[in-house]
């Protein structure tokens, strides 16, 4: 499973803006780093989303 980093999710939202329009930029680099951990949570050393399809949702 390929696990995104923040420079790559921000770099992807780059080319998005730049090719669809709007303004740069985020709110909180904390959030958007907690929104990209988020799915690798666990709880007593199982993951909360084992899978790729939980992951994503």
């Amino acid at each position: 499973m390929i696990k995104f980093t923040k420079e790559r999710v921000l770099l992807l939202y780059q080319l998005i803006v730049e090719a669809t329009g709007g303004t740069f930029g985020i709110r909180s680099e904390n959030l958007l780093e907690s929104a990209i951990e988020a799915p690798y949570q666990t709880f007593d050393g199982e993951e909360l989303f084992p899978t790729k399809i939980e992951k994503s949702s």
